[in-house]
């Protein structure tokens, strides 16, 4: 293209040396060719244009020159932007639209019709049909350089408003690349170095009640029961991004209900745990973790049998210890889901009672004895998953075996939150222990459920 510019350049500075050798008026008529002056106009542009954006490429990479000016024109930009196939040149070339016969007898006075009186209003439209013309001749003459289509370019968006910058700041790359001159002068007491902090602390608690009434009359029975539910989750946990996680929760669960039918005890809790677990861990592969980990549980206030002051569970009646070796798989993605699977090949539990008041044949201990210690295996998989945007499923599953006896819990807790501070909560837990003695009809399997509705509060 920048040749055949050049061609209709020289031709047409060329044009007027000839005209003057020429000896008669006839030869003169016959050599000199009449050129559109719009055309011309738009040949020199594009010339101009490209010889200087060509020098502006050049040039960028120098930094001790500054860039030449070019202020492109939003008319031209078919021919910035890469090959791309328009349907706008194919429809002007098939179309009849603004045709009109020329009557061949009749002079056109190409001087007279360039002369308006009004400014020229069309101007972008006819440097678009000039386009037109040049890209159809591309198309035909080169069509394997040509590798995009405009429908690709309809799926690009435009800027939001908040992106456009409506006053823009004029900046200055050859200032940005100067040293400034009080660098030198900076002493180190002057510095503040500013650690990134691996740390992170989160938490939720929550104050769940419920409430049932049922009159002494009440034809189908029943008792009035009142029900207080309270949740704790305290997290501090470290992660260089790197290699080295360490991971320490707090869970505390405390719930009481009342209880009319007990003459001895007007409430009891019938929800008591206090756990702290703890995880380090050393990346092997990609979301595999080498892992000590270590879990403690117990509870806080003492439980008796209805109607009687026999002790079932007080402080550190039972007690549980678990001490890992194994490794954690971890799958996290922002906001939706957080899995963890750790897998102890090498676990040891430890199971103790601190009271001669509780029986220790109901948590894994022989009669007669307060402490119970076992090695074996133990898989432990948590998982914190976004059902919904106001829906939360927080499940645990721990199964721990040293081979003859197993002892499996699965707790799941499903949470609605109906704003920041309102939420109600479904909590789910199964149990599977045969080191215990069973009574005669009873199983295995222990189920409690609760649903409750009050505060919750995180941060």
């Amino acid at each position: 293209m920048h040749r055949v510019i050049q061609i209709l350049l020289a031709d047409t500075i060329a044009a007027p040396s000839k005209s003057i050798a020429a000896d008669s008026l006839s030869s003169r008529k016959k050599n000199i060719v009449e050129i559109n002056p719009i055309v011309l106009q738009f040949n020199r542009f594009l010339y101009k244009y490209r010889s200087d954006r060509k020098e502006w490429c050049e040039r960028w990479d120098d930094i001790y020159l500054p860039a030449p000016n070019i202020r492109s024109n939003a008319d031209y930009y078919k021919l910035s932007m890469p090959a791309t196939y328009y349907s706008a040149p194919i429809e002007q070339a098939m179309s009849i639209e603004g045709w009109t016969p020329k009557i061949p007898f009749i002079k056109e006075n190409v001087e007279h019709d360039s002369l308006f009186q009004v400014p020229h209003v069309t101007t972008s439209a006819d440097i678009d049909r000039a386009i037109n013309k040049q890209l159809l001749s591309f198309y035909l003459q080169y069509p394997n350089l040509v590798n995009k289509n405009e429908m690709q370019l309809k799926d690009l968006e435009p800027l939001s408003e908040e992106l456009i910058i409506k006053r823009p700041r004029r900046e200055y790359v050859y200032g940005l690349l100067t040293t400034p001159t009080r660098v030198h002068g900076v002493q180190e007491q002057n510095l503040s170095v500013v650690k990134p902090n691996f740390w992170k602390i989160a938490g939720n608690a929550d104050v769940q009640f419920s409430q049932n009434y049922v009159s002494d009359n009440w034809y189908n029975g029943g008792e009035s029961v009142k029900t207080l539910l309270g949740n704790l989750l305290w997290q501090f946990n470290y992660d260089d991004r790197q290699k080295v996680q360490f991971e320490n929760k707090i869970e505390w669960k405390m719930g009481f209900v009342t209880t009319p039918s007990d003459t001895v005890h007007k409430f009891k809790p019938n929800n008591d745990m206090v756990r702290l677990s703890s995880k380090l861990g050393y990346k092997a592969i990609s979301n595999w973790y080498y892992t000590l980990s270590g879990e403690f549980k117990t509870q806080l206030f003492s439980n008796y049998v209805t109607n009687s002051d026999n002790l079932i569970a007080a402080l550190f009646s039972p007690a549980e210890l678990n001490l890992g070796l194994g490794m954690d798989y971890k799958y996290n993605k922002d906001g939706v889901c957080n899995l963890s699977v750790l897998v102890n090949p090498f676990n040891y539990t430890r199971y103790s009672v601190a009271s001669s008041k509780v029986d220790p044949t109901k948590y894994n201990i022989k009669a007669g004895k307060k402490v119970e210690n076992q090695l074996g295996s133990r898989l432990e998989v948590t998982l914190n998953y976004k059902i919904l945007s106001n829906l939360m499923w927080d499940s645990k599953f721990s199964y721990t075996t040293n081979y003859e006896k197993v002892l499996s819990g699965w707790e799941n807790t499903f949470t609605f939150v109906f704003n920041r501070f309102f939420s109600t909560k479904l909590f789910v837990h199964t149990r599977f222990d045969d080191s215990v003695t069973r009574a005669e009809g009873d199983s295995y399997f222990q189920l409690q459920e609760l649903l409750s509705l009050g505060f919750s509060y995180a941060w």
